[in-house]
């Protein structure tokens, strides 16, 4: 699809709990709307604050099948505007256990009970939806199975990556902490779903430095990360950095082996920025991580510290892939962007 001159003008609706949480989702969202522009796409910002008018919207995009966004789809649908919907749902559950349970959610419902639960809110809006744009195979099955949703809802379309990482040097890490070539980790270090817990256990038994850059709180969680760090002699702690920070793309490029031992990713965005600065990856295998890291990665179990410390000494002595080359061809935000595009293209015709 070529570039273009605006065509169509498109809504797009996040939940409020972006502007807390520097996650997935606002990464997701910003850079679509970013670089959906460039491809015939005039992107609107819709606010909580201001009315929807149906005649200026050919279409609205809402990011989330969450609770946040569960009254505002019915609405605009009310307004004859169609609803592009990407879900970011993942569940570690079988679709065959999300199904059931619905099903006796529905049942029951039927007696009075007037409770809901986060499968049932979401299986609700993203069958009502016009359109569903899952970023991975594992996810769309699941909406597909789990939520039975029709198979021509769906269409996958990837999460992605900016270009700048693939040019991020390791100057300034080095120059600032004095040591490369380690195992880094990046992210929400104190959310129990990243499983840091699990990289901090096998520590002691790697002949590498191990880098966590990653805030910790309060809570029993986290306590027993920073206990588990403070034991070991070759991790070090760093404070959460700002996305936009050249220190962490520097990080990126000094490591040897970037990990992601989370109970599940779809597909970790970190991974990608890690991947294309040169790192080693060694990722959870749930969530759909292999479509897009194919064979270049090491697949760990999450639940298994033995699995994780075995895909990391793997990874510290592999040689240099071609993984940088292929995610800079298929999944960088321009690309994410374009897929979209086609697809809202597709929904209106």
């Amino acid at each position: 699809m070529e570039k273009q001159e605006p065509a169509m003008k498109v809504g797009y609706v996040v939940p409020m709990s972006v502007a807390t949480v520097n996650g997935g989702v606002r990464t997701q969202a910003s850079f679509t709307i970013q670089h959906i522009k460039e491809f015939g796409v005039e992107p609107v910002l819709l606010s909580p604050w201001e009315e929807i008018k149906p005649v200026s919207l050919d279409l609205v995009h809402v990011f989330g099948a969450s609770v946040e966004n569960s009254e505002i789809i019915p609405k605009i649908q009310d307004l004859n505007i169609p609803v592009v919907l990407s879900p970011v749902f993942y569940s570690n559950r079988k679709a065959s256990t999300i199904r059931n349970f619905i099903h006796l959610e529905k049942f029951l419902f039927r007696f009075g009970s007037g409770i809901r639960s986060d499968f049932s809110i979401k299986a609700s809006l993203c069958n009502r939806v016009n359109l569903l744009l899952p970023n991975t195979s594992e996810e769309a099955n699941l909406i597909m199975e789990g939520f039975e949703v029709p198979k021509p809802k769906i269409e996958i379309v990837p999460n992605g990556v900016e270009k700048r990482f693939s040019e991020a040097t390791k100057d300034a890490f080095v120059k600032e902490y004095g040591i490369e070539d380690f195992v880094l980790f990046t992210g929400q270090a104190s959310a129990p779903r990243k499983n840091v817990i699990q990289l901090l256990r096998v520590a002691p038994d790697l002949d590498v430095p191990v880098v966590i850059i990653g805030s910790f709180g309060k809570d029993a969680y986290s306590k027993e990360c920073l206990s588990l760090a403070k034991k070991a002699t070759n991790v070090t702690l760093i404070p959460t950095l700002d996305h936009h920070a050249e220190m962490l793309a520097s990080a990126y490029a000094a490591s040897k082996v970037f990990v992601l031992p989370s109970q599940y990713e779809t597909p970790g965005i970190a991974a990608l920025e890690a991947a294309l600065t040169g790192s080693q990856i060694v990722i959870t295998e749930r969530g759909g991580t292999k479509d897009y890291f194919d064979d270049y990665a090491e697949y760990i179990n999450p639940e298994s510290s033995e699995s994780l410390l075995k895909g990391i000494q793997n990874a510290l002595s592999k040689p240099a892939s071609d993984l940088k080359e292929m995610i800079l061809y298929k999944f960088t935000w321009d690309k994410v962007a374009q897929k979209t595009a086609t697809q809202y293209q597709r929904l209106l015709k």
